[in-house]
């Protein structure tokens, strides 16, 4: 996920705001002093990059990989494609489309269809400009939307942010089917609704938020925007009930590789409201 360089936070206010006692604060503390030397040493491969992406990044087909589980969590951020577990093919279903999406879609911009039943898609990379689009769609769907389930690589933090608070003012239901990809800002997203759904063969997970070339200065600033967006997004996560372990697990995984929650983490971190077949 990537960040825009005037996202505002404060790590002390941070800090205090988590609930869950003084031992889980301390770590937490000690969590963001080492991730200002890993957001620098992303910082400087970003510099010799033309962009953030992974090294994935030129790859449509779909890759196959092993799905989570206790103790083996992550695996490789697929910015531009999207992973098929060998247990299976691809049950993904989403509304508004007949057959499941090429794998290309996840390098395209965010795009949104109306299905059936009050179900709606949110398909793609989340850009700048995204979250605008998202209030567009749902303004010319006012009250005939209840769930919107999503599938996305991820993308721009605050329009993931901006995306999950419109989610949450509506009082929609996120969902995550089987086999859907919700990957690195994709579960902010996700956290805003009201309920949770997903399924249980679902892919959903976080990394270190990083800043892409074109939006950062110095090294300095750079870090500082990184620290920033990650304080914020933490704090969201509190504010939607979701655990602050969530975070912990985004702010030790590096930015080319993804930690993937299995089932019992979704529920136990309440990222997922209720895990499922489907």
């Amino acid at each position: 996920m990537f960040a825009n360089q005037d996202t505002p936070g404060r790590l002390a206010t941070l800090i205090d705001a988590i609930p869950e006692g003084a031992v889980l604060r301390g770590v937490f503390a000690g969590l963001l002093t080492s991730t200002v030397i890993l957001i620098a040493l992303d910082f400087r491969a970003l510099l010799k990059r033309d962009d953030g992406l992974s090294l994935h990044e030129t790859k449509t087909d779909p890759v196959e990989m092993a799905r989570p589980k206790e103790g083996d969590h992550v695996r490789p951020y697929l910015p531009r494609t999207m992973p098929v577990a060998p247990d299976g093919g691809r049950r993904l279903a989403l509304p508004g489309y007949s057959k499941p999406p090429e794998s290309k879609v996840m390098k395209e911009a965010m795009v949104f269809k109306f299905g059936e039943k009050g179900r709606a898609s949110a398909v793609g990379l989340i850009k700048p400009g995204t979250a605008k689009a998202f209030e567009r769609f749902l303004a010319k769907n006012k009250g005939k939307i209840k769930r919107i389930t999503l599938h996305s690589p991820g993308g721009s933090v605050p329009d993931a942010l901006e995306m999950a608070r419109e989610i949450r003012k509506r009082k929609l239901t996120t969902h995550v089917p089987n086999d859907g990809y919700c990957a690195s800002s994709c579960p902010l997203v996700f956290a805003g609704g009201t309920k949770r759904l997903a399924g249980a063969k679902a892919w959903i997970g976080v990394h270190r938020v990083y800043t892409l070339k074109s939006a950062i200065g110095t090294l300095q600033e750079g870090m500082a925007a990184a620290q920033q967006i990650s304080a914020r997004c933490q704090n969201f996560l509190i504010e939607m009930e979701v655990s602050p372990r969530v975070w912990i697990h985004a702010m030790t995984t590096p930015k080319e590789r993804l930690y993937v929650f299995t089932p019992k983490e979704l529920t136990e971190f309440k990222l997922a409201t209720k895990v499922s077949k489907v």
